[in-house]
């Protein structure tokens, strides 16, 4: 039961920078219908940006979020600058050559990473008061994963509030749903495209942030964690916000279930996922409806 109970935790706090980029992706896709493939170099440069910023200081609370949310930001430019200077040119031009461009970018975006942080590896220490252990009952637990799930739970709550209260949510699901009918009602399309690129990657450089603590930032960790959130798209649905939350957490735990009970499978469970979701659902557990869906 110890273990069963540690393998859900450590699961959860995998998944949680999972939700993040995977959130981020669908975001831009549902509202400005790109397949943003450079998605994981975003993540990777938050994660760099975080590490450089840090300089292997272990920081208070209070410091570490601050640095986090600084990366973030850092990579919410480098998101907009990549929607203005090359997606708005090519939103009327079909998927295929947004997914080519998306992957051009990526490209550029591996190589300036290696220009500006070169290929050394990053080990980035945890805030002060998460670097030991908590015990749920009598397991030990990391503190920081657990201090990962408390922030992915407010990223998600902020992420519903913004979608579904606020005046610019209501502008984001227009333009979704009916970009020329958004116009034409006085929405600022272009303002609001370029906004949700500014969110969906900054979602993706504080992933790079927060998880940076429990993996080594190096060159090469794009492309791991691409494949992994594009996973998720496809077991959550494409569109569905509440689908990658979902298919995150679902990714998570199967992969730290398998780490405890099956190590020798542990690399293939989100691909046994996937192949199971494929031939019951292959639009994805959560439908995708015309705009954004928050079911």
């Amino acid at each position: 039961m110890n273990q069963l109970l540690s393998a859900v935790i450590n699961g959860v706090a995998t998944g949680v920078p999972l939700f993040l980029v995977a959130s981020g992706f669908t975001l831009i896709y549902g509202v400005m219908g790109v397949l943003n493939f450079a998605h994981g170099a975003f993540f990777m440069f938050g994660a760099y940006c975080f590490a450089v910023m840090l300089a292997g200081q272990a920081l208070s609370l209070p410091l570490f979020l601050l640095y986090a949310l600084g990366a973030a930001a850092v990579i919410a430019v480098l998101g907009v600058l990549s929607e203005r200077l090359v997606f708005a040119r090519l939103y009327n031009s079909g998927h295929m050559i947004n997914l080519l461009a998306a992957y051009a970018l990526m490209l550029m975006l591996i190589g300036l990473s290696i220009l500006i942080f070169g290929t050394t590896t990053y080990h980035v220490p945890r805030p002060s008061p998460f670097r030991g252990a908590v015990h749920i009952g009598t397991v030990p637990v990391p503190a920081y994963n657990l201090f990962v799930i408390a922030a992915g739970l407010v990223v998600a709550a902020g992420l519903w509030f913004l979608l579904n209260k606020s005046g610019l949510g209501m502008k984001i699901r227009a333009v979704a749903h009916d970009r020329t009918t958004a116009r034409a009602l006085g929405v600022r399309a272009p303002l609001v495209g370029m906004g949700v690129f500014a969110l969906g990657c900054a979602l993706a450089g504080l992933a790079g942030a927060l998880d940076s603590p429990m993996i080594s930032v190096a060159q090469g960790m794009d492309a791991t964690f691409a494949i992994q959130f594009f996973v998720v798209v496809i077991i959550g649905g494409l569109g569905s916000t509440w689908g990658a939350l979902f298919a995150s957490l679902l990714v998570g735990l199967m992969e730290s279930l398998l780490v405890y009970y099956a190590p020798a499978w542990s690399q293939y469970g989100m691909y046994i996922l996937v192949v199971f979701v494929l031939l019951l659902r292959p639009q994805g557990l959560f439908v995708r409806g015309p705009a954004i869906t928050h079911s």
